[in-house]
């Protein structure tokens, strides 16, 4: 079987199936293959899930043969994040401290996959507790960029995101609390998901900052978004934050931009974009109008306030996480990576008022875009300002001439979304000067998963679509001194 396989999208497997031209075990063995060859260079799994996998992809085959069908993602391959518990896999949560932990269980998320009939391939890597945009670890290794294996793919959902790129899966469960679906979907060329706070469940994954966390989705298609959100969306009672609002209706996911009210909002750029992201940003404005998009320019005034406030809250829950729910810090702070460490050395400063007074900022914030949303059915804002950074120095780089450290290339741009918890979607915009993959991120109003999937995939057609990174690498792409220890 050639290659063809791994890079078809759900919605084409399924057809394949109805057709009877490809069977579950027959993917399964193309995609358990392309892991095996590419997977020691990118790193983005950090578990398989082999022989259950394998009598999954049996059970669901022969289900097929006899016309039944467990649900919209029968006999489809995925990937979990690691943050999210698969029963009877090591599930780390990427730190240290449960290196030799298997989970007992299933996330809520998971099994709902499951009963909707997917088959899960493994466990992908996560920045430390989901905690950073760069999906390194000294110690458990990094995921490496599909585009360029010296550079990192963004985190902390690298490696669901650079696993999907890869060809390796055609779907990922992800998370994003600051932008960790985003990041690595723009920086990998594949399309993500965050969707409304509360469409669905967190029970049975780790928090990091949980007013702020958002499972999500990664996936090379739109249309696969709307098919893997639908399965899982909803309420759980075992999740207080979940709601039984109904889903959007799809009907209308494929009408492009026409008669769209599409906000720019030229408030939230910062900092600046470097000067060929921002040709790129311009040259899909310049196509909105070309494809019927109602191009309207939108302010936020506290735009400058939105990351000083994401960054109270997401320190003062993430240190209460790791204090008082898991009780690892300070107690085995030794055994935290360096970066998160220091990042809960800086969470314990936050007082009490701080955090309150965070959280008023963040309800004047979310009347500030609630306004705007009054004029603009969605948003268009880039992921980050320029490329990422590389694995030898994953937290710094040069923009602009002056060296900052990666998290403020990037977050300004994500973490609005996280303190309004409005549903966003990653679609990759074209590819910068060194050739990796620049995304947009459509925002949309509450519960409007609908306008920000129709037009992400409105700019999917006119802007290309996903395109496979070279593989296997061009020569000089990688060496092994710029290879993280497995």
């Amino acid at each position: 079987m050639d290659d063809s396989v791994c890079w078809m999208s759900a919605k084409e497997l399924l057809q394949a199936y109805d057709c009877g031209n490809l069977s579950p075990l027959e993917v399964l063995a193309a995609l358990s293959a392309r892991v095996e060859q590419l997977d020691s260079a990118i790193r983005a799994f950090t578990a398989l899930n082999v022989s259950q996998a394998l009598r999954d992809a049996k059970a669901c085959t022969e289900e097929l043969a006899h016309g039944f069908r467990r649900g919209p993602l029968h006999g489809v391959p995925l990937a979990i994040k690691e943050l999210f518990d698969v029963e009877g896999a090591r599930t780390t949560f990427g730190s240290m401290l449960f290196r030799d932990r298997v989970a007992q269980g299933d996330a809520e998320t998971v099994r709902r996959l499951r009963g909707a009939g997917a088959i899960i391939m493994g466990l992908t890597r996560s920045h430390e507790f989901g905690w950073g945009i760069t999906t390194q670890h000294a110690e458990l290794g990094g995921t490496h960029n599909p585009w360029d294996y010296r550079r990192v793919p963004g985190g902390s959902s690298g490696g669901s995101a650079a696993a999907v790129a890869a060809g390796m899966v055609p779907l990922a469960l992800a998370s994003d609390t600051g932008g960790s679906i985003r990041v690595p979907a723009g920086y990998c060329g594949v399309a993500g998901l965050k969707p409304t706070y509360g469409r669905v469940s967190k029970a049975g994954g780790v928090p990091l900052a949980p007013s702020l966390d958002h499972p999500g989705f990664i996936s090379r298609d739109v249309t696969d978004l709307t098919i893997v959100f639908s399965a899982v969306a909803g309420y759980d009672p075992e999740d207080p934050t979940t709601s039984n609002a109904p889903l959007p209706s799809w009907d209308h996911i494929n009408n492009g931009l026409c008669g769209l009210r599409i906000g720019l909002a030229p408030t939230l750029h910062h900092p600046s974009l470097r000067a060929d992201h921002e040709a790129i940003f311009q040259s899909v404005v310049d196509t909105l109008p070309r494809g019927g998009g109602d191009l309207r320019e939108v302010q936020i005034p506290a735009a400058r306030e939105i990351r000083p406030t994401f960054d109270i809250i997401q320190r003062a829950e993430a240190y209460h996480v790791h204090t008082h729910v898991l009780g690892a810090f300070p107690v085995r702070a030794d055994e935290y990576g360096i970066d998160v460490r220091g990042r809960l050395e800086l969470a314990a400063q936050v007082s009490l008022a701080q955090y309150l007074e965070a959280r008023q900022m963040a309800a004047r914030i979310r009347r500030q875009f609630e306004i705007a949303f009054a004029g603009v059915d969605v948003i268009l804002t880039p992921i980050a300002a320029g490329g990422p950074s590389s694995t030898a120095q994953p937290d710094v780089v040069e923009h602009l001439g002056t060296e900052i450290p990666f998290r403020d290339l990037v977050m300004d741009y994500t973490v609005p979304q996280n303190v309004t918890g409005l549903p966003s979607c990653a679609v990759r915009a074209g590819f910068d000067q060194d050739g990796i993959p620049v995304g947009v991120q459509v925002t949309a109003p509450p519960g409007r998963e609908d306008l920000a999937l129709r037009v992400a995939r409105g700019l999917e057609e006119m802007l290309g679509g996903f395109k496979p990174p070279p593989q296997p690498p061009s020569p000089g792409k990688h060496s092994e001194s710029d290879q993280t220890s497995p």
